[in-house]
């Protein structure tokens, strides 16, 4: 390759690297980012004169101006953007089909967008939504995409339609959730009742609300009835059949084997399943499993498990349902939904041995 052409492809590779952010165009304009999103999504909602400047700084900085002021002549997009952290994640599929089942019925078309928490994707798939290429989006992620957090210290949001399926702690937004700290209570329940009070958890990070429901729904139902919820013995990690694999391991070392573990999904109970097994151990006979979601495979396994089940079909229906009535600005739209969770009894639960 000639050092001339070297030298041209890597300015190119610099200048994509440098791609301007909403938060450029915002500090180039003057303005807020809720106020760039508005100027993008609804023009008409914004001073000429405020609209000119975003307009205007999004040409001297490159921010995909013509494309940006050709979507918005279009009017209103009919399509929905679902974003989520890992599109492997089989929880989701049912979660997918719900909403675009729901938005077919509605005339609207669906985009998934996989995140894998990286900054740079999101923002591909937030600049088309502050670009008006989709209407709304649905968010079942672990944060906000930072370019669709407000500039100011009031966490008070102005920008484009969002839903959020796990309620996030960044914004006040619609909401349609799982009754978590209800499912957190039913495990817990069910333990107790079978006569356990040796009990450990195997959690989600409890800096995502969903894992931190779940945790709390479970301990408080322990201390209720005066058990010892041992938050020490509380086992933390990145939810995943390794993980289990760890937590099995760890609790055999510990010494101090549980009658009973409450683990945060079933993905990674069927890895302490596993690891267990390896041990030794037998299951319900020696040690009790419960998960939370109630995935397919939660059915077949061996023994079969116990778990929390999550409508999540329903969920994507909901989902999507409330999202439109956003857009449509329908009576009750911004009013939060909680789905109520399942308690689904299996084989891998049973009274603790008369021994332990």
């Amino acid at each position: 390759m000639r050092v001339g052409q070297w030298r041209h492809d890597r300015l190119n590779v610099m200048r994509m690297a440098k791609k301007p952010t909403v938060k450029d165009v915002a500090r180039e304009a003057g303005v807020s980012i809720a106020t760039v999103s508005r100027a993008m999504s609804k023009p008409d909602d914004v001073k000429p004169q405020t609209r000119d400047a975003v307009f205007d700084a999004m040409k001297r900085i490159g921010y995909r101006a013509n494309q940006a002021a050709a979507e918005l002549r279009r009017g209103s997009s009919k399509t929905l953007l679902v974003l989520v952290s890992d599109i492997t994640n089989a929880f989701f599929a049912s979660f997918f089909k719900g909403i675009e089942e729901e938005a077919r019925l509605h005339g609207y078309a669906v985009l998934i967008g996989d995140t894998s928490g990286d900054t740079e994707t999101e923002r591909i798939y937030t600049d088309m939504l502050l670009m008006n290429q989709a209407g709304g989006m649905i968010l079942n992620t672990l944060s906000i995409p930072e370019d669709l957090l407000p500039s100011d210290d009031q966490g008070i949001y102005s920008g484009p339609p969002l839903v959020s399926c796990g309620g996030h702690r960044e914004l006040e937004l619609p909401t349609v959730r799982t009754g978590d700290e209800l499912g957190g209570r039913l495990a817990a329940e069910h333990l107790i009742g079978l006569g356990h009070t040796n009990i450990v958890q195997v959690c989600g990070s409890l800096n995502i609300p969903q894992f931190e429901r779940r945790y709390l729904g479970f301990r408080d139902a322990l201390l209720k009835v005066g058990i010892d919820p041992q938050d020490e013995r509380r086992i933390f990690g990145d939810l995943s059949i390794e993980f289990g694999q760890s937590a099995a391991r760890n609790l055999v070392a510990s010494g101090n084997l549980p009658t009973a573990v409450f683990v945060h999904n079933d993905e990674t109970a069927t890895g302490l399943l596993h690891g267990l097994w390896k041990a030794g151990l037998r299951v319900p006979t020696d040690i009790s499993v419960i998960g939370y979601d109630d995935m397919p495979y939660s059915a077949v396994f061996n023994p079969g498990l116990s778990s929390i089940r999550l409508p999540r079909r329903e969920w994507g229906k909901l989902a999507a349902r409330k999202l439109i009535a956003v857009l449509e600005d329908q009576p009750g739209a911004k009013d939060p939904m909680i789905i109520t969770p399942e308690l689904i009894v299996r084989d891998s639960t049973a009274a603790p041995r008369a021994d332990t």
